[in-house]
């Protein structure tokens, strides 16, 4: 009888151990609805639009369907549907994100498209150039290309100082605002612009400030993207003497807490009403 009893008990601690075996398997198997899909790969011909520029969305995952937007918003399975390569003919924004039935979606993905704008005659820099971050010297600003999300790109002029610069053109014109591209990654102690003052002259000597120039978002959490913003100016002018000034003291929550941060420029580009 007693044997009974303890082929009993070895079977129930074997059948437990099985069962408890297969709970912890399970509990290392990772559902495929709890996996992120991969952004979209986005290739541009050009985000500086001379006569026209094509954007491309790339996943290569079966029955992954790519959609779009136009004005800002996030994409959803309700918004257009991608299926080929975009004409672009006008500046614009556009955000992308990937859905499949056995994922999550993909995080949206923007890319923003800007007009040639008008040539400049010069570009003067009265800051020297960091010599881990020259780009392609002065001119990286002007020269019609953006630069990528990596900031060793040679694309970027990095500095941690106040940058000033003096842009010249070839003839008193009406400039109606400036675009001023730049990059934000804070892993890498790269912040927003702190702060902007323009100065112009239509004789090319006497300065006058424009203003006011609206205030730039502070830098609350960890992020990596390319920004731009739009300075409103409504002037003629010859010369625009433009001073950016970068983040002088990395707030507390990062871990550079107290240091100046690196401010990461691209291009400029200067709209007349005409382009």
């Amino acid at each position: 009888m007693r044997c009974v009893f303890v082929i009993a008990a070895l079977l129930c601690m074997y059948s437990c151990k099985k069962n408890s075996n297969k709970s912890d398997l399970s509990d290392h198997f990772v559902q495929t609805k709890d996996v992120q899909l991969v952004n979209p790969k986005i290739e541009t011909k050009s985000v500086i639009i001379d006569s026209s520029s094509s954007i491309t969305a790339l996943l290569d995952l079966d029955q992954a369907v790519i959609y779009y937007t136009t004005d800002g918003s996030e994409p959803d399975e309700t918004s257009n549907k991608y299926t080929n390569s975009i004409s672009i003919s006008k500046p614009g924004k556009y955000t992308f994100k990937a859905f499949h039935l056995d994922f999550k979606p993909s995080d949206a993905i923007d890319v923003s498209f800007f007009n040639k704008g008008v040539d400049v005659r010069s570009i003067a820099l009265e800051t020297a150039l960091n010599k881990q971050y020259p780009g392609k010297g002065q001119n990286t600003l002007v020269n019609g290309e953006k630069g990528t999300l990596n900031f060793r790109d040679g694309e970027w002029l990095g500095v941690t100082e106040p940058f000033i610069a003096i842009v010249e053109f070839d003839d008193v014109m009406y400039i109606e605002s400036i675009d001023i591209g730049y990059l934000v990654n804070t892993d890498s102690w790269i912040f927003p612009i702190q702060d902007i003052s323009i100065d112009f002259s239509e004789d090319g000597i006497n300065y006058m400030p424009i203003g006011p120039i609206k205030k730039i978002e502070k830098q609350e959490s960890n992020s990596t993207k390319l920004e731009n913003i739009n300075i409103s100016v409504s002037k003629r002018l010859k010369k625009m003497k433009i001073k950016i000034s970068n983040v002088t003291a990395i707030p507390k929550w990062h871990q550079g807490k107290g240091n100046p941060a690196w401010l990461f420029m691209d291009e400029w580009i200067f709209n007349t009403q005409k382009n």
